[in-house]
């Protein structure tokens, strides 16, 4: 997995500062995570009002409190605890402190972001019955929910920094599973059918870097599932083409667009498509390319080229 985040955004801090970061980037972005966090519809005039802090200090009575985001605006006040490691619990000081980070008025949130296996749930429901007396609404949210949820925004606004911040927290946070059929695989291992994997995966970066180098397109690297990896061609701030492995396919190597999504630019008329998978049309591409960048540019630019786009 290779993003512009991974070698940085190592630590809690480093994930809540990318979430503030997030937010203020664009308003619509701060309204999809701030609706999923308080439970209702945040609109993006209100979100654009927002201000986002991280490490801000709060004095009451059992001293100095310190979390992780505040998002307030006028008659809001949202504090968020993001967690990263499922073990790490918090402090009774903790626990016991947040009432002070409050104002007595207005629409108050504490929200726990944590991953799907975070151990400490209870800790939680100790918060919230504290706070329930005095109307502070108490949640607890999943990275991984928040992600997906956030995916359509993020590709809706086009913007390269944040589709690389959702690629780099789905591979994060989402909980990937093995198969029986897939341990069993794993049993029966073959270092050549890695080594094969690895370069067919090393002839689809070279093929992007010479969709890159030759002008014509944007690209933008698609690592963020397991079961696929590759790159989107893309003009105008619209997808053209996806060209890579994607296991539904049920070839090694395809290239192919979204048949319903208003982000897609289509050919007009569409083309009959070999393979049709979940509103994916697909072509493959043969095993004389598998080895050879050259050889994949130069089918998924003819394609290209013989098509009338929308």
């Amino acid at each position: 997995m290779r993003t512009i985040f991974e070698s940085v955004v190592r630590k809690e801090n480093d994930h809540t500062n990318l979430l503030r970061n997030f937010m203020e980037r664009h308003h619509q972005a701060a309204a999809s995570t701030l609706s999923y966090l308080v439970g209702r519809s945040v609109s993006d005039a209100e979100a654009a009002c927002f201000e986002f802090r991280t490490q801000r200090s709060f004095f009451g009575q059992g001293g100095r409190e310190v979390p992780d985001l505040l998002v307030e605006g006028h008659d809001f006040r949202c504090l968020i605890e993001a967690k990263i490691d499922p073990g790490l619990q918090l402090t009774r000081a903790q626990q016991d402190g947040y009432k002070g980070c409050f104002e007595s008025v207005g629409e108050r949130h504490l929200c726990f972001l944590v991953p799907d296996s975070w151990k400490h749930p209870e800790i939680v429901e100790r918060v919230r019955a504290s706070l329930q007396s005095v109307g502070i609404a108490v949640h607890l949210r999943r990275w991984r929910e928040l992600v997906e949820g956030l995916t359509d925004t993020v590709e809706s606004l086009g913007d390269a920094i944040l589709i690389e911040a959702i690629s780099f927290w789905k591979w994060r946070f989402e909980v990937e599973n093995m198969s029986l059929n897939e341990k069993e695989f794993l049993n029966a291992w073959s270092g050549e059918q890695y080594t094969a994997f690895r370069k067919l995966q090393k002839t689809i970066d070279q093929a992007r870097d010479l969709f890159d180098a030759r002008g014509g397109f944007e690209t933008e690297l698609e690592t963020s599932y397991t079961d696929s990896y590759g790159f989107y061609l893309k003009r105008t701030r619209k997808y053209l083409l996806w060209i890579g492995i994607w296991t539904p396919s049920q070839v090694p190597l395809s290239y192919g667009f979204h048949a319903t999504k208003s982000i897609w630019r289509r050919p007009n008329p569409i083309p009959v498509s070999p393979i049709s998978i979940d509103e994916h049309n697909l072509w493959p591409l043969g095993p004389e390319t598998w080895d050879n960048s050259e050889k994949i540019y130069a089918s998924v630019k003819s394609f290209i080229d013989s098509q009338n786009y929308e």
